[in-house]
């Protein structure tokens, strides 16, 4: 039998964040959100901000530090991610920050533990414990139980998970790196140097925007669900199985994304049809360059509407200009779903190997990478 050790006895630090809203302001201390964390880590490069007369209400029980882990309570629940070294940051809502404790826990061990499996599965036994929606409360959240080993050997273990890990970094850097070149590509042809001849219209002239719809029902598969922080689930068919931008409609209204495979999009994201060839990419770079988040129509929640977009002003390039421009940065595409493929791979090469490493099934000693 594999031996056990909860959350409180591995960490030093199990911090509820404050349950009041942040006060959000343009630039300032980071706040981590919990559309911030996904796939094991957090995502800062759309960070939200507050004053530093809030972030030290909100730092009063301790404060984040590089290597402490944070993981989300609800919507969602269960998603973990750990502070890089020299980020200075606050706890936004529904989550609780980790410490492990360094005498007996080692803190990448802990991050890959909270992924398995195993631990994800305990969590999910907190399903409806929240009077509206699942919520991990940190009575529960202190007793999951993580496979114990002795110290060298969950640092082993983290060792060769953590190569994987840069693997998977690497092909994000390529990828981030080719999305800047296309989007430079789009700059030069399309804003810098764009034609005053070009067609005037509207972005209701190029695209269909349709609603995405509730996957909750669906059963799990091989195609993604798309929300507005990324890639939620899989289930056992698409919405639609075409080229399509990705445009949330609640909530972070920036995350824009550009999708060419079978998907379905949840209900709280539009996506669109294209209604002339080679114009998705062109779609795709015009909305990103666009601040959605300023053009904000909802209240308590930020809120796109399909009005706002339909009525979006473009200029309309000739279709062989759209052409030239879709051949430019095609194979930039190609090789950035290479590379998320690979990624995946990666993934699920990594999610296979923890609980045979932990539980001895596999040695550490045995795997080159």
């Amino acid at each position: 039998m594999i031996e056990c050790r909860t959350i409180k006895e591995l960490c030093s630090v199990v911090v509820d964040c404050p349950h009041s809203t942040p006060t959000w302001t343009v630039e300032g201390k980071i706040v981590v959100r919990s559309n911030n964390i996904k796939n094991g880590r957090i995502d800062f490069s759309s960070p939200s901000y507050t004053d530093d007369e809030h972030f030290q209400q909100r730092i009063k029980r301790a404060t984040p530090q590089g290597g402490d882990i944070i993981i989300t309570r609800e919507a969602p629940m269960g998603e973990v991610g750990m502070i890089p070294e020299g980020i200075v940051c606050c706890l936004g809502q529904r989550m609780v920050l980790l410490r492990a404790n360094p005498e007996i826990c080692d803190n990448y061990y802990l991050l890959y533990s909270l992924q398995s499996r195993y631990v994800q599965h305990q969590i999910s036994w907190s399903e409806g414990t929240g009077t509206t929606v699942s919520n991990l409360r940190i009575p529960h959240l202190e007793q999951l139980k993580i496979p114990y080993l002795p110290l060298s050997k969950q640092r082993q273990v983290s060792s060769v998970l953590r190569c994987l890990e840069e693997k998977i970094k690497h092909n994000r850097v390529i990828n981030d790196n080719l999305q800047q070149q296309a989007q430079a590509i789009y700059a030069s042809m399309f804003v810098d140097n764009a034609d005053p001849t070009w067609q005037q219209g509207h972005l209701s002239d190029l695209v269909t925007v349709r609603y995405g719809k509730d996957h909750k029902k669906l059963a799990d598969g091989i195609y993604p669900v798309y929300g507005s922080g990324g890639i939620m689930r899989h289930v056992e068919r698409p919405l639609y199985d075409k080229e399509s931008v990705l445009i949330p409609r609640k909530g972070t209204l920036n995350n824009v994304m550009y999708v060419n495979q079978p998907f379905w999009s949840v209900d709280t994201m539009f996506y669109t049809e294209m209604r002339l060839p080679d114009v998705a990419k062109f779609v795709y770079h015009f909305v990103k360059a666009k601040d959605l988040a300023a053009m904000n129509a909802g209240s308590a929640v930020p809120s796109m509407t399909t009005d706002i977009l339909n009525a979006m002003e473009i200029a309309i390039p000739p279709a062989t200009v759209l052409e030239e421009f879709e051949s430019l940065v095609a194979p930039m595409y190609r090789a950035m779903q290479g590379n998320d493929a690979q990624s995946k791979k990666l993934a699920d090469l990594r999610n296979a190997l923890l609980p045979k490493l932990m539980s001895g099934e596999i040695d550490v000693s045995d795997i080159q990478l």
